[in-house]
């Protein structure tokens, strides 16, 4: 799978540092993951809330996300109601998710920064807490303000062992013919909008 960089582009910055509030009902965040012979699955997952603040430059001083893992959904399994039930309920399971103990993810930004030569792209680095593991992560992003409202696109490729997502792996379980592997990588992308 390909990971989704976006550029960040920073539109009428603020000539005040301000905060906003995570809309959960607005927000979304997309996960695609597949097996390395076969098909494909994407689905969603629920925004919980959190917190955005700018400087007075307009840049992002913070940035705190809760993802509500129960709310994990599938969108390509539409047509087979009893097959997207299964597959929900897997990736609910201990095998994957194990949302009865780990009920929440969480992103906490660490960094900011434009690129060089540029006032509006830039990159943004955090600690992005899954399935009881944290570990850093960077991605480009897009983020847009008016009035009100900021809102921010972006991406990221998950790797995950790094958050104990063993099952399926063949970098693990060798004796897996390539048919039952599933990639050790799966892509999330975000859609975040934030209300004063």
């Amino acid at each position: 799978m390909k990971a989704v960089l976006v550029a960040l582009t920073l539109l009428s910055p603020s000539a005040f540092a301000e905060t906003y509030k995570v809309d959960s009902n607005a927000s979304r965040i997309e996960w695609k993951a597949g097996k390395k012979v076969g098909s494909f699955h994407n689905g969603g997952i629920n925004v919980k809330g959190g917190e955005v603040e700018t400087d007075d430059n307009g840049a992002l001083k913070k940035l705190n996300v809760i993802v509500d893992m129960k709310t994990i959904s599938n969108e390509d399994l539409k047509d087979s109601p009893e097959y997207q039930t299964k597959l929900v309920q897997h990736l609910s399971s201990e095998d994957f998710f194990n949302v009865s103990k780990y009920p929440e993810s969480r992103f906490e930004m660490t960094n900011f920064a434009f690129k060089k030569g540029s006032t509006s792209e830039a990159v943004i680095k955090g600690k992005f807490t899954m399935n009881g593991q944290t570990h850093p992560v960077s991605f480009p992003a897009t983020v847009s303000k008016e009035g009100n409202t900021i809102k921010g696109k972006g991406g990221l490729k998950i790797e995950r062992l790094k958050w104990n997502l063993r099952y399926g792996s063949g970098s693990i379980f060798k004796s897996l013919t390539a048919d039952k592997i599933i990639n050790d990588t799966f892509d999330l992308t975000f859609d975040l909008v934030g209300t004063k």
